[in-house]
């Protein structure tokens, strides 16, 4: 049986990879937490996963290695050259483990790099960017196809939430409402959700 190992370790690990990132894509703060009844499974926001590349000269691909923490289940996802992928099909609330193997040309993995874990978030932080005359840009990352709105209050004490508005994300996750009255107040308080 051929073994196969990279030759410049990058992590404790020897002879192995290492998962030097995992993040949300997009991430910049966290959003206010969310609450949700009810037994069916939140889809969580895109999760992108980043490993160092293997100096090793035959190396021809890496494998991600993912699953529910305490699940006898482990995915396999070939991908090839690159070393960042992004993962669409996480739930939140989920405890996941992750881990990564380098290929040779016939097929020979590497031993695992260290194992990475991570709970998904069902909504990203909430960016704003300043626009013209005042108006406000909110943009945000959930799942693909999610139903969600950005709610607003003028004050915390107490807070008056109403809904600014609704959306469906794109096909990448991506959410963006513009706040036109947002330049007409002296302050304004946003919030995400997801039904």
């Amino acid at each position: 049986m051929q073994s196969f190992t990279c030759s410049k370790a990058v992590s404790v690990w020897p002879g192995s990879l290492s998962i030097s990132r995992i993040f949300l894509i997009g991430l910049l703060a966290f959003s206010t937490p969310l609450t949700r009844t009810g037994a069916a499974p939140l889809c969580a926001c895109p999760c992108g996963l980043a490993w160092n590349l293997c100096q090793d000269s035959t190396v021809c691909g890496y494998c991600l290695y993912y699953g529910v923490i305490g699940s006898t289940t482990t995915n396999r996802l070939d991908v090839g050259k690159t070393n960042l992928v992004t993962l669409n099909n996480l739930f939140t609330a989920t405890n996941y483990f992750f881990y990564v193997t380098a290929y040779n040309s016939s097929g020979t993995e590497s031993p695992p790099s260290v194992v990475m874990y991570y709970t998904p978030q069902a909504l990203s932080a909430l960016n704003l960017s300043r626009l013209v005359s005042g108006i406000v840009s909110l943009h945000f990352l959930t799942a693909t196809g999610a139903a969600c709105h950005v709610e607003f209050t003028p004050t915390l004490s107490p807070p008056q939430w109403q809904t600014l508005a609704s959306a469906k994300a794109d096909a990448y996750g991506n959410v963006t409402i513009t706040d036109p009255l947002s330049g007409n107040q002296s302050a304004r308080f946003y919030r995400t959700a997801r039904p």
